[in-house]
């Protein structure tokens, strides 16, 4: 073992004289341009390091602006996309202020169409949570006149009647309910029948005898002679009608837009007071 080790040694003490030597010799000799072999060599080593670290150094700065880069772009359409949602819900807000105020719009004019009627305007504030029952709530009562029976209607048409009035709110039935019951007659022909609720969107004209003619797409009007409603409201349009085995089946798609009603006017007096005063102007009812 010990003579292993001695050999060892003498052959790395004789690489290294060799190792010298030469080196010793690329240190004297020059090669072209008078440029020392050794300093070629050193070069021809340590270049490509140089060149392989240049390049990773160069690829991690690149990938970092990238990164930066990228993450700026990110927070700008994140930025972005918060002040378009932003806009979206200031456009939608003013597009229902415009709703809104094109809906007064309308109550004062029909108002004004009729200056010798007490109407009450109301704002609907909420709406009957029963299948069942088609109402709705008015932020109106007992305090403001309002008591059951009195007309509730949009300048489109008749919404229903009141059938409940407390101190600062009343109850509406919609028309559309399966309680109600409107005198009715097709404006053109003076056809007259029932308008009844069918607990959904629409409403059914009942006893319309299967001789009658009656047209898809005539509109109704309140006959008068319920002694609720006055005479010459608009009511709605008819859809479909077919014979059943007494009389037509008949449906009626009513003209005021029940599922969104926002703002009402309530009749707070006798319906001879509107009667009257569409005779004067010569309407039969609140302009469409």
């Amino acid at each position: 073992m010990r003579a292993f080790v001695e050999r060892r040694r003498h052959l790395s003490l004789l690489v290294a004289v060799l190792l010298g030597q030469l080196f010793f010799l690329a240190y004297q000799i020059k090669g072209a341009n008078d440029v020392r072999l050794i300093r070629l060599w050193a070069f021809a080593v340590i270049a490509p390091v140089e060149k392989a670290a240049v390049g990773l150094l160069d690829g991690i700065g690149s990938v970092w602006d990238n990164y930066v880069a990228l993450y700026g772009a990110r927070e700008e359409s994140q930025r972005l996309e918060a002040e378009l949602a932003q806009a979206r819900l200031r456009l939608q807000e003013l597009e229902a202020r415009a709703a809104e105020a094109d809906e007064l719009a309308a109550l004062l004019e029909l108002k004004q169409a009729h200056p010798r009627a007490p109407f009450v305007a109301a704002q609907v504030i909420g709406s009957s949570p029963a299948a069942t029952t088609l109402t709705v709530l008015l932020n109106r009562g007992s305090d403001a006149g309002l008591r059951p029976n009195m007309v509730v209607l949009t300048p489109d048409g008749v919404v229903g009647k009141v059938i409940a009035a407390y101190p600062g709110a009343a109850e509406v039935l919609l028309i559309t309910d399966r309680k109600s019951g409107v005198g009715t007659m097709v404006a053109d022909s003076h056809l007259l029948g029932v308008l009844k609720g069918t607990g959904g969107f629409f409403c059914r004209l009942e006893y319309v005898s299967n001789e009658e003619t009656v047209a898809v797409g005539a509109e109704l009007v309140t006959s008068g002679q319920d002694q609720v409603f006055p005479k010459g409201l608009p009511v709605g349009r008819i859809v479909s009608a077919r014979p059943g085995e007494f009389f037509q089946e008949i449906t009626v798609e009513p003209a005021a837009r029940l599922t969104r009603l926002q703002h009402v006017l309530v009749l707070a007096g006798p319906a001879e007071t509107l009667n009257v005063t569409a005779e004067a102007t010569g309407s039969e009812g609140p302009p469409r």
